[in-house]
């Protein structure tokens, strides 16, 4: 009995440590847990705010989308259309060219019909001078031949002279047709990368013509050079020139035909 009184003090310190040590097992396990909650909930708040991200993104990459498609579609219709009056601005100086032609084969058929009359009146003048002067009604009838043909000079003179304005004036149109004026200035209005070509802020009101070539500036550095593939009232549409790119053209860059 004296044994077991001497032993359950022992038995009940034991007790006491054991539940002391393992009441501080399971407080670093709460703090553990509490700590990995702690850890998870931070997690999970980042990964909604994440998707949260990355939703407002995929929603302004569709936007964004959209807006290029049809962007791109605007760019294609203005193409079509340019290509359009291309086309028909190419028929009207044809047709100009084939009036041209027209007009030369007619003065060439003018010079000839004048060196004609030319030759009848030196022949009327050589019968003249042989006939002498003794038939008054053969000399009057001659007369009236020198100035009929005379007359008929001048006219023919003055059909001359209007063919070849005629001419001038079909030559400086299909000139005004085909041809952008030297020293065209503007400036880059656009630019797209994607499909190689930039927006330039001068048309047909500066007489910028398809195919022609500017070079691009920016600081008195050359950038480039484009061509004009369309044109409408005030801008145009070129393309880049590869083997002629020192740099990628900006808005607001510098052209000069």
């Amino acid at each position: 009995m004296n044994k077991l009184g001497k032993i359950a003090p022992i038995i009940v310190i034991l007790a006491c440590a054991g539940s002391l040590f393992f009441t501080y097992k399971l407080s670093v396990i709460k703090k553990d847990l509490n700590e990995q909650v702690a850890s998870l909930t931070s997690d999970k708040a980042r990964l909604e705010s994440d998707l949260a991200s990355t939703k407002r993104d995929l929603a302004s990459t569709k936007q964004t989308l959209q807006t290029t498609q049809a962007e791109l579609a605007t760019t294609t219709t203005n193409l079509l259309a340019r290509e359009a009056d291309l086309a028909a601005k190419t028929q009207e100086a044809e047709q100009l060219k084939t009036q041209v032609a027209e007009k030369d084969q007619e003065l060439e058929t003018t010079k000839k019909d004048l060196a004609t009359a030319q030759d009848a009146v030196k022949k009327i003048q050589e019968s003249l001078q042989a006939a002498g002067i003794t038939d008054v009604g053969n000399i009057e009838q001659l007369r009236d031949k020198v100035i009929a043909q005379a007359d008929e000079n001048k006219v023919l003179g003055q059909q001359l002279q209007t063919m070849r304005t005629e001419n001038e004036s079909l030559q400086d149109q299909i000139k005004e047709l085909t041809t952008t004026p030297v020293n065209v200035r503007g400036r880059v209005a656009a630019v797209e990368d994607r499909w190689g070509f930039v927006v330039l802020s001068v048309g047909h009101d500066q007489r910028v013509r398809p195919d022609a070539q500017f070079l691009v500036y920016r600081d008195s550095k050359l950038v480039g050079k484009v061509q004009v593939v369309s044109v409408s009232e005030s801008t145009s549409i070129a393309e880049l020139l590869p083997e002629y790119q020192r740099g990628a053209p900006r808005v607001g860059d510098l052209v000069i035909h």
